[in-house]
């Protein structure tokens, strides 16, 4: 089955970038917030396994009223970087006790499995960094996740557990784009295949609670 990929222009999304200019000028670049404490509302994007290990126990443990996730199955990249994609007007689940309509931090994580390109993941993460900034202009930070690999990024019997290089080197070059508001996020990797059903992507019931736990310890310290 094939997804619509939109045409988005890089021009779009470079034009959104931070503009530096003198000293104390209101258009700075922003620099990068510390840790995670300083965020007032914290939202993870992505597809249905996404939503899987944000609520199989990521918030144990954490503040959650700083924590949100908004997710879809099949919520494939190209579908977030439509301005005008139904996706926009979901209702995040464990909504943040504060600034839940407009997070201050932003976790994204991009998928599609269609893209065979670092071209067509930069064009499409720079339109989702554009999106994300126009829906929620007060996000001061925005994390670029890939999906869970699998151990050593070899696959666990489904090509959907593995992060190839050219996405990888799509999320820094757009990291690089954005400096001071968009971060590669941390590479997470499954401790074993036993964490997925069937190969992956999708986890076992015992699995959501393990990747839960690999993904907070992650995103705390990064």
């Amino acid at each position: 089955m094939r997804h619509w990929v939109p045409h988005f222009s890089l021009s779009l999304a470079l034009s959104l970038a931070p503009v530096v200019t003198g000293a104390g000028s209101a258009a700075s670049a922003p620099a990068a917030p510390g840790p995670v404490e300083a965020f007032v509302c914290n939202q993870v994007m992505g597809v249905s396994v996404t939503g899987d290990w944000f609520g199989a126990g990521f918030e144990d443990g954490i503040d959650g009223s700083r924590w949100q996730a908004l997710w879809r199955s099949h919520a494939f990249v190209e579908l977030w970087a439509d301005p005008a994609s139904e996706l926009w007007s979901m209702k995040p689940s464990s909504p943040c006790a504060l600034r839940s309509d407009n997070p201050d931090r932003v976790i994204f994580t991009g998928v599609n499995w269609e893209f065979k390109s670092r071209e067509a993941w930069e064009e499409n993460l720079s339109a989702v960094v554009a999106t994300i900034r126009k829906k929620y202009p007060g996000v001061r930070r925005i994390d670029l996740l890939t999906m869970l690999r699998a151990p050593g990024n070899h696959s666990c019997g489904s090509e959907m557990t593995v992060v190839e290089p050219y996405v990888d080197d799509a999320v820094a070059a757009v990291a690089a784009r954005f400096p001071g508001l968009v971060f590669a996020g941390p590479k997470v990797t499954a401790e074993s295949c036993e964490v997925f059903t069937k190969g992956g992507p999708h986890f076992t019931d015992a699995g959501m609670a393990v990747v839960a736990r690999l993904y907070r310890e992650r995103l705390l310290a990064h």
